[in-house]
């Protein structure tokens, strides 16, 4: 668990709406964007200089990624078995996040970071988001600023640090470094030009914004914690009564023996349902379409790869070219609240996705995506949800995902709050927790994935 101190300080951080470092977030967006050209136009995939297409499309360098078939079978939801195209990056990249107490309030480093598929181009990032191809600059360009804080951090106290998965239905075996660095008030850290210092506040009204805090910063962020064991002090007492419930939900939960019980509830789950993911050629995928311009389904469902030509520069490399995943527009994930004894818990599930490490994570209650049902009846459990009554969300905003390799996919993040006498009605693989125990079980490693962290990010 993290330490007292830094749960009370990240807590008070999150009340402070305002910092004279940065008076006006979405200003600095403005101005950093206006700064520099950014161009992202859709070519054929064939075509990409720099990559080649046959089994697979990989880069001239062997790095990077690479965009590969699979099949996969599974006794998990209503399809046993299909096949697909997916990314493959083995590279364990850096997501780190520099924190600083300043004024007396803990501030964190965020960078203005324009990604290609964004549909809000520039968005906040953490400190520093780089892959190991990046950082070790296999694409030529520019060195990666504050990454020394991360790489070399002995002398520096670690927060967080942690190994933890990214999309698993579009990414094979993906996994990210995710940390948090503090910074001695006394340090001088020199400020370029791109980054600025912002309050958790501040980035808690991004985040309810939509579409201002990127998917890579929203991970590392989900794994603050306002945990104490006393509970927040009479000042630090939020006004909002939902984010006061938030708090408290976080100090419940995070004893040993309700941790090894959730765990040894997961582990029955994945003794039940079975994975099995083969990588196969691009050409051997069923009812997948390669030509030229893009790989598609047959049916237009589920996602497309495409190539990208860009132009930033304001990135490390100014002009390049990748494949993406373009998902099908309409994605949801939502998560249900009820307060139960008198504490706030989340209804989350251990859901199968062929590309997670250990074949199943917590899941949010809701992951909806358009392109895999073709009717009501065959919607995932408890998707009614998303259209609750309106007294019952307490957030509702369109998020990016990865916009480094998928193009528009955008997210809508949805948080519902049933009323206390409300009975849900939900399957086996689901399950009632506290925000405690969730964050104890974020810190143990591979146990909650990348859309259910990024919707508690959007809790803070």
């Amino acid at each position: 668990m993290p330490e007292p101190m830094f749960s009370r300080a990240f807590l008070a951080s999150s009340l402070a709406s305002d910092t004279a470092m940065t008076p006006d977030p979405d200003a600095f967006l403005k101005e950093r964007s206006a700064s520099a050209t950014h161009r992202v136009d859709e070519v054929p995939l064939n075509a990409l200089p720099g990559w080649r297409a046959d089994d697979a499309i990989v880069h001239d360098s062997g790095r990077f990624f690479s965009v590969e078939g699979v099949s996969v079978r599974t006794n998990f939801g209503p399809v046993p078995e299909w096949t697909q195209p997916i990314i493959v990056q083995p590279d364990i990249g850096i997501l780190g996040i520099l924190v600083k107490r300043i004024g007396g309030v803990h501030h964190f480093l965020m960078q203005a970071k324009m990604e290609p598929g964004n549909s809000d181009l520039v968005q906040y990032a953490a400190t520093v988001q780089a892959t190991q191809s990046n950082y070790e600059r296999v694409h030529g360009g520019r060195s990666t600023p504050y990454l020394d804080y991360f790489l070399e951090h002995a002398e520096r106290r670690v927060v967080f640090d942690q190994l933890l998965s990214e999309h698993g239905d579009w990414y094979l075996f993906k996994r990210n470094r995710n940390m948090i660095v503090e910074v001695p008030e006394d340090e001088d850290v020199p400020v370029a030009e791109d980054f600025t210092w912002l309050t958790l506040g501040q980035l808690r009204r991004q985040l309810q914004r939509g579409n201002r805090v990127n998917m890579n910063a929203r991970t590392v962020l989900s794994a603050i914690s306002y945990a104490t064991a006393d509970g927040p002090a009479a000042d630090d007492e939020p006004r909002d009564p939902f984010h006061r419930q938030v708090v408290e939900s976080h100090t419940v939960g995070g004893e040993d023996a309700e941790v090894s019980a959730a765990i040894t509830w997961l582990i029955d789950q994945k003794a039940k349902y079975t994975l099995d993911v083969r990588r196969i050629p691009l050409d051997d995928m069923h009812e997948w379409v390669r030509g030229t311009d893009v790989i598609r389904h047959l049916e237009d469902r589920y996602f497309r790869i495409v190539g990208t030509s860009v132009t930033a520069t304001s990135r490390e490399v100014s002009t390049w070219s990748q494949p993406m995943l373009e998902p099908t527009p309409g994605n949801v994930v939502a998560l249900l609240c009820q307060r139960q004894s008198g504490v706030l818990r989340v209804l989350v599930q251990a859901m199968v996705q062929p590309g997670l490490t250990d074949r199943l994570e917590l899941a949010g209650t809701v992951h909806l995506s358009p392109g895999r049902y073709t009717g009501p009846e065959d919607r995932p459990p408890l998707a009614d949800y998303v259209d609750a009554p309106e007294s019952w969300v307490r957030l509702d905003a369109s998020q990016s995902e990865d916009g480094g390799r998928f193009l528009r996919a955008d997210t809508r993040h949805l948080v519902v709050e049933v009323p206390e006498d409300h009975v849900v009605q939900a399957p086996d693989n689901y399950r009632w927790m506290t925000l405690g125990l969730l964050s104890r079980l974020m810190r143990a490693g591979y146990y909650v994935n990348i859309e259910a962290r990024s919707l508690i990010a959007c809790l803070l």
